[in-house]
């Protein structure tokens, strides 16, 4: 794996972080359609979740990963940054999202098919529609280009991105909103059980 174990980012340190990582996780889990799931706050998803920037010798990461299960999504792997906000100061993070996800498409694309962001607070909502959009992810890109080019000019930078991978990724990105009452209406841990027990028995 190409995690740098030695540059934790700082949402490791941050309670609020965690426990945004941790309800997200129980939300995907309940829906019954993810095989597995596994968060950057656990020693198991640590060495999973972190990624080198390409320049300056840091490292990024995402709170959690996991692979889905059924349907046109089957055992395919999803990478999630979680927002646990109250308000809508989530641009620039959400900017340095699309360019990290740009990094790990483009240099590990065989680790992630989908990237979600889970927030339980809109942003941006005059461009709610273009969030994701690929002059978007081509302005996000060049917001970090230090990380992924190195000392270059916007300029350079424009003309350094692939666009045949921003393509892709436009298709790649979900944006998720929750709620505390919505995180309520899922699946119960018993029937969640049964459901869990039934497939297993399918598969076997």
């Amino acid at each position: 794996m190409p995690a740098l174990i030695d540059a934790l980012p700082g949402e490791l340190y941050q309670k609020i972080g965690e426990d945004g990582a941790r309800r997200a996780k129980l939300w995907l889990d309940a829906t019954t359609r993810v095989m597995s799931t596994w968060s950057v706050y656990d020693k198991f998803g640590v060495p999973r979740l972190l990624y080198p920037w390409p320049e300056g010798g840091k490292a990024y990461s995402y709170d959690l990963g996991g692979i889905f299960h059924g349907g046109d999504l089957h055992q395919q792997a999803f990478l999630v940054e979680c927002k646990k906000y109250s308000n809508d100061n989530q641009g620039e993070p959400f900017d340095k999202f699309l360019a990290q996800s740009y990094v790990t498409l483009k240099d590990h694309p065989q680790l992630a098919d989908h990237f979600l962001w889970i927030t339980w607070h809109p942003f941006r909502l005059k461009t709610w529609n273009e969030l994701w959009s690929e002059q978007k992810i081509r302005d996000a890109i060049v917001s970090e280009r230090a990380r992924i080019f190195g000392g270059v000019t916007e300029d350079d930078a424009r003309r350094s991105i692939d666009d045949t991978i921003v393509a892709d990724l436009s298709k790649r990105v979900w944006v998720i909103v929750l709620s505390d009452r919505q995180e309520t209406l899922v699946i119960s841990k018993e029937d969640r059980a049964e459901v869990l027990k039934l497939r297993a028995l399918q598969e076997g």
